[in-house]
């Protein structure tokens, strides 16, 4: 029998409004280098929901809408709308501010945010930047049981289009009732979880139910995912953790008091300026 990653923890999230939060800052040494994972949802809509501006810095932002359109609109002069499948990574450097429009679909919406901190040095503090792509320019693969959407990174030798600050995968996966997904990792990606979309899937002996988040033990062991009777719809991010100290404020991390006071008196100064 092969050895596959193991659970370390089964997460339910807090949720506030649109937003269910699962990453807490106290647990980003734990997590690295995974900073945010939240789920936005609402039903029974009839006008866009609004998020006014907020900054963030030395982290790369991921939006992912499945539901809906997501319009963002940040100070690097990035302003896209994004449709369900579509996806915008926005590293955020030195410091950014964004804000974000979400459209509902036959009354719904519903999108994902991913963040990781940024490695120290260089690219930790440089000027903000964007990168959109469409969802037709996502790899999709097609096996037996599931099809598996690489976002980022690669999957069976299949690689995304996208640039990402440090060695990450993110994927977006359909399984098959009693279906069996098994994914070799890269062996410097150690930092792992999986986010249950809908239906139910067991992960080394440990069931997982929708809308909870199984953060995985630090390992370049393979994941292996299976179904029963139900069929799935999950998330997998797994990463190479960042050695460097993580110091946090609001939706910013960096490795140094200097840095991250730096990138304070930047947003700061952003936020004025919109005034």
């Amino acid at each position: 029998m092969k050895k596959t990653r193991t659970v370390q923890k089964i997460r339910f999230g807090k949720k506030r409004g649109l937003q269910t939060t699962f990453i807490n800052p106290s647990e980003l040494e734990q997590l690295n280098p995974f900073v945010q994972w939240d789920h936005y949802t609402a039903k029974a809509l009839i006008h866009a929901k609004r998020l006014d501006y907020q900054g963030h810095s030395g982290v790369d932002a991921v939006s992912y809408p499945v539901i809906g359109q997501l319009s963002h609109h940040d100070s690097t002069g990035s302003h896209v709308t994004l449709a369900s499948g579509d996806v915008h990574i926005m590293t955020s450097g030195e410091g950014v501010i964004h804000k974000e429009i979400m459209t509902p679909q036959n009354g719904q919406i519903e999108s994902f945010s991913l963040g990781t901190v940024l490695p120290a040095g260089k690219i930790e503090m440089a000027p903000a930047s964007c990168l959109y792509l469409h969802a037709q320019q996502l790899p999709l693969i097609e096996e037996h049981d599931s099809t598996t959407k690489v976002i980022i990174g690669s999957y069976k030798d299949v690689s995304s289009p996208a640039a990402y600050s440090i060695p990450m995968t993110f994927l977006d996966i359909m399984i098959t009732p009693y279906g069996c997904w098994y994914f070799e990792t890269d062996p410097e990606q150690l930092a792992g979880f999986v986010y249950l979309r809908s239906g139910s899937v067991y992960i080394s002996g440990n069931q997982l139910h929708r809308h909870q988040m199984a953060t995985l033990n630090p390992s370049p062991l393979p994941i292996e995912i299976r179904t029963s009777r139900l069929g799935a719809r999950i998330f997998i991010a797994t990463g190479k953790p960042q050695l460097q100290p993580l110091l946090s404020s609001h939706h910013s991390v960096h490795s140094s008091p200097q840095n991250m006071s730096k990138a304070i008196r930047h947003i700061d100064h952003l936020l004025t300026a919109r005034k």
